[in-house]
């Protein structure tokens, strides 16, 4: 009995254990998907998109806090609604998109508390790069992913001073964003 018993024990542990999940990797889909932002001036507040952007998430759908972000943005693509005003935030004075096409974050650290996720990362913008904090909701549906949120950032901190006595610009813009992501097999 001893022997059928050592036997069987010897099994168990030859026996391979259950893999961990793999991440899957989910692409944004921008058809279906937003970033916008808003800026503030005396005269005329500033609502806007950009239209053509990529990203990619690396994540496993059970543990979100594994989870690796990156985006990339060209800053061409930015879109008021106003062609003058449009080209003038392409220009030098503030994305001077020639020097800098793309806007990209990298996340470095994640926090998770159920669907509520905390990024740490790297934007870096106008060739300037800081670290930024970016809270959002995220939902994971079978081979879906799904993230809204938004954040402030302070256009100054990227080198982007213009300024103008007749129609004074605030320091802040809000960035807000729904992202759609499906998973790539």
């Amino acid at each position: 009995m001893r022997v059928i018993v050592a036997l069987l024990l010897l099994a168990l542990a030859a026996a391979p254990c259950p893999a961990e999940p793999a991440p899957l990797r989910f692409r944004v889909v921008p058809e279906a998907s937003e970033l916008g932002f808003h800026a503030t001036s005396r005269l005329a507040n500033a609502d806007g998109r950009f239209s053509r952007f990529d990203g990619e998430v690396l994540a496993d759908p059970v543990d979100l806090s594994t989870a690796r972000v990156s985006m990339k943005v060209e800053a061409a693509s930015i879109d008021t609604g106003i062609r003058r005003r449009d080209d003038h935030l392409r220009s030098e004075d503030f994305l001077h998109v020639d020097r800098f096409p793309a806007i990209t974050f990298q996340s470095t650290h994640v926090e998770a508390t159920g669907r509520r996720l905390v990024l740490t990362g790297r934007l870096t913008l106008r060739g300037v790069t800081k670290e930024i904090v970016v809270s959002m909701e995220v939902s994971v549906t079978g081979d879906r992913l799904e993230a809204r949120g938004q954040l402030d950032i302070n256009r100054g901190d990227y080198g982007i001073n213009y300024h103008s006595s007749l129609n004074p610009i605030g320091q802040r813009v809000r960035i807000r964003f729904a992202f759609r992501a499906q998973a790539v097999r």
